[in-house]
């Protein structure tokens, strides 16, 4: 009767372990779909429950086997069938985790793989715009992102390079060297909405400033018609400006004088000269603009397309970084002019 009762006690406390496992497995459960992790929280739940499950066909089995003393034959087959069914389950879990970390690696690969192409089809936009000419198209629309970043550049003044600007825009002086110069390379938003190829020299001492300031007006598709050397104009000032042509170094003195201006020394850019002119009251009050053609855009009190004032991105940008502005003197006015002493 002792060992009876005994028994009976152990069995109460075995199915309330049980009861409390489920419980508890239940909670879980429920915690994870209220969160948000019910990923994570229901396998957990899945263990206990497993464990539950199989403690409760335990202890009933156990329940039984004390009672008869001995366990029935279709009791060690229940066992068998339980134990068989754990193992299917353990295997089946193990296929889906294999699954799905194979589905991460070729997934992975794939992100690779793209990557490379990416990489790839960029590094040969970059060497076929590099083999472009100054102001040919390089793109339709605007260019962003790595790329762009890239094709701002400054080189020094090479064999090949003197050879376009020697008895042009360059003619050996005791004023600037070559080693002095810099030669630009860099990309415009053109007046259509498309990227065309710039390029530009410049004094070394300006040329990172000049890079920095290009890129930003690029990048806020600020409009440069056209950026090539003046020496595509066989160095004469009129003509470049007429085609509105941004340019900066040309070894030259300052119109109706005998001293060099400030693009003698590379320190001195011409922004959409077009539209830009310079501006002078000669001595008889008749207006003397260059280029020639482009007194309408003299009187500065108008508004029209691509005209600096001080509202003007491109304004700002050159006087931010110390540059001084050709439409805030007083003698003369020289809208398209950007110089640092």
């Amino acid at each position: 009767m002792k060992n009876r009762n005994k028994n009976r006690k152990t069995n109460r406390n075995q199915w309330g372990f049980v009861i409390c496992v489920l419980a508890v497995g239940a909670l879980i459960y429920s915690v994870g779909s209220l969160t948000g992790h019910g990923a994570e929280l229901s396998k957990t739940a899945a263990d206990i429950l497993k464990k539950g499950s199989k403690a409760v066909f335990q202890t009933a089995s156990d329940a039984l086997w004390q009672r008869s003393g001995t366990k029935t034959e279709a009791q060690q087959e229940d066992v068998s069938a339980a134990e068989q069914t754990e193992e299917l389950q353990e295997s089946m879990e193990q296929e889906e985790t294999l699954a799905a970390d194979t589905n991460a690696s070729e997934t992975g690969s794939s992100a690779e793989d793209i990557a490379a192409v990416e990489a790839a089809a960029m590094e040969q936009n970059y060497q076929n715009i590099l083999h472009l000419s100054a102001g040919e198209m390089a793109a339709e629309g605007w260019l962003e992102g790595e790329l762009a970043d890239r094709l701002f550049f400054s080189m020094e003044i090479d064999e090949a390079l003197l050879a376009r600007i020697d008895g042009k825009s360059y003619t050996p002086n005791e004023h600037i060297q070559l080693k002095e110069l810099s030669y630009l390379r860099m990309l415009c938003y053109g007046m259509d909405g498309n990227t065309y190829v710039g390029e530009m020299i410049v004094n070394q001492q300006i040329k990172a400033e000049i890079l920095a300031i290009f890129q930003e007006l690029y990048e806020n598709q600020y409009p440069v018609e056209r950026m090539t050397l003046v020496d595509n104009y066989n160095a004469d000032d009129e003509a470049s400006m007429q085609d509105n042509n941004t340019s900066a170094f040309n070894y030259r003195t300052i119109s109706g004088s005998n001293k060099l201006s400030n693009h003698s020394y590379g320190m001195a850019v011409d922004l959409n000269p077009k539209y830009n002119p310079y501006v002078k009251t000669a001595s008889d009050g008749s207006t003397i603009c260059q280029p020639a053609d482009s007194l309408e855009y003299a009187d500065r009190s108008k508004e029209f397309a691509y005209k600096i004032d001080e509202n003007d991105l491109a304004y700002r940008l050159f006087t931010q970084a110390g540059f001084t502005w050709g439409g805030s003197w007083n003698s003369v006015k020289d809208y398209q002019h950007f110089e640092k002493e």
